[in-house]
């Protein structure tokens, strides 16, 4: 065990997302169902393009 702490990324911007930042969302992928999505407030603002990393579903 490394003891490093791993902290989420926005799916569409790549940005580290703190533990504390508001406006984020969090939800599995609306296709496969199998990968979790999260979304930083700012990207959600823009409507910014994710892409799921198992299935390729694109979404808003």
């Amino acid at each position: 065990m490394s003891g490093e702490i791993t902290m989420p990324s926005c799916s569409s911007c790549n940005r580290i997302i703190s533990p504390s930042e508001e406006g984020v969302t969090k939800f599995s992928c609306p296709n496969c169902g199998e990968v979790l999505i999260i979304r930083c407030a700012k990207c959600r603002y823009f409507g910014n393009e994710y892409e799921c990393p198992k299935c390729g579903f694109t979404g808003p």
